[in-house]
């Protein structure tokens, strides 16, 4: 899908980019993404990384959307197809076992500086629901309660607070849940 920025680096543009699903090879462009991302952050306790491994197998077993110009990510999101495993974010929530392998965890969303303000959080998730496995009814996601800015994305996108607790080795967190 051909995208238009309107904003680079925080100035008006116009700036065609696509948005498509990853590749196996592209994995090393995600994970160089957040890795550069994360890096720059003033609250790196905001956003816990994942490894190559992990973004690996989100790719090959589940779904990565990404926004390129050419060969440049900008922006990318993954989701975790977790069924009964205890990662499962619906396990945190208290739903029902069975019910799990009908959730997916929205993992990750990063979207590089220069091209924040154009909603590529909104479009990457608009984009990826039509690629999501008919089964799954149900996306659960984590943010830190002091990241305004994912937080208020993951609400504008439909997602709602379930809970708060310590996730990943003692970071606090929103458990958010939103309903396909």
């Amino acid at each position: 899908m051909e995208l238009i920025l309107h904003k680079v680096c925080g100035h008006p543009a116009q700036q065609a980019v696509t948005l498509r699903r990853c590749t196996l090879d592209e994995a090393p462009a995600v994970y160089a993404l957040q890795n550069e991302v994360h890096a720059a952050m003033p609250h790196p306790e905001w956003f816990v990384t994942d490894t190559l491994e992990h973004i690996t197998g989100y790719i090959a077993d589940s779904l990565c959307i990404g926004v390129w110009q050419g060969s440049r990510l900008g922006a990318y999101l993954t989701f975790h197809y977790c069924g009964q495993s205890p990662h499962n974010y619906a396990a945190f929530l208290g739903v029902p076992q069975a019910e799990w392998p009908h959730w997916a965890n929205a993992d990750s969303a990063v979207v590089h500086p220069d091209w924040r303000g154009n909603g590529l959080q909104r479009r990457m998730l608009e984009a990826a629901l039509p690629l999501l496995p008919e089964s799954i009814t149900h996306l659960g996601a984590t943010v830190s309660p002091a990241n305004p800015y994912s937080l208020n994305n993951a609400l504008a996108c439909g997602f709602t607070i379930r809970a708060r607790r310590e996730m990943y080795g003692g970071f606090d967190r929103y458990l958010l849940a939103k309903e396909l």
